[in-house]
């Protein structure tokens, strides 16, 4: 699953089912892993949950003051296998990739991407070299969205998408999503 499905469903943009193996990949493969993930991930959701309405509050004013339209923000847990994955990766311990947060601010139109970004900016610093301009050049799957890192409140990275609804969708379900939309 982990080797086959869950890529193929990746390369076909369908992210929910990709997100889906994974974790159920995961689950199987290393269990004793799996708990321990899992475990640490809901004793932090309390002060995620803090810093996440504190996020989002900050960034609701600041795009409002501006009259930059959007249609939602949210922060969103990554999932387990992403988080061990991340682990492996950088060689850190569990407690330094939990406090990755991760937000998605969808809007109406590829301009206000690019305008709520440099809102982005100006509201937390951004980190270095930590940007992606999938909007213009969307990755081969056909994914597109803006991608930034900043340092948020108390020094927490943020991983901020940004998309519009129609991207989200091809995000969340795949190209055929984009084409019954069309």
């Amino acid at each position: 699953t982990l080797d086959i499905y869950a890529p193929i469903a990746n390369r076909l943009g369908m992210h929910h089912l990709y997100v889906q193996l994974e974790d159920l990949g995961f689950k199987a493969l290393y269990p004793l892993r799996y708990r321990v993930i899992k475990s640490m991930v809901e004793k932090a959701k309390a002060h995620r949950l803090e810093l996440t309405k504190k996020v989002e509050q900050d960034l609701t004013i600041s795009l409002d003051a501006l009259g930059i339209p959007f249609q939602r923000i949210y922060g969103r847990q990554k999932h387990l296998y992403g988080i061990y994955r991340k682990m492996k990766k950088k060689k850190t311990s569990l407690a330094e990739v939990t406090d990755v947060f991760a937000f998605r601010i969808i809007t109406a139109s590829v301009d206000a991407c690019y305008r709520i970004l440099g809102v982005l900016h100006q509201t937390y610093k951004p980190l270095p070299n930590r940007f992606k301009d999938y909007i213009a050049i969307p990755k081969v799957n056909g994914y597109q969205s803006l991608h930034t890192t900043l340092f948020g409140p108390y020094g927490v990275p943020l991983e901020v998408q940004i998309r519009t609804e129609e991207m989200n969708k091809v995000a969340e379900r795949g190209i055929a999503a984009h084409l019954i939309y069309k």
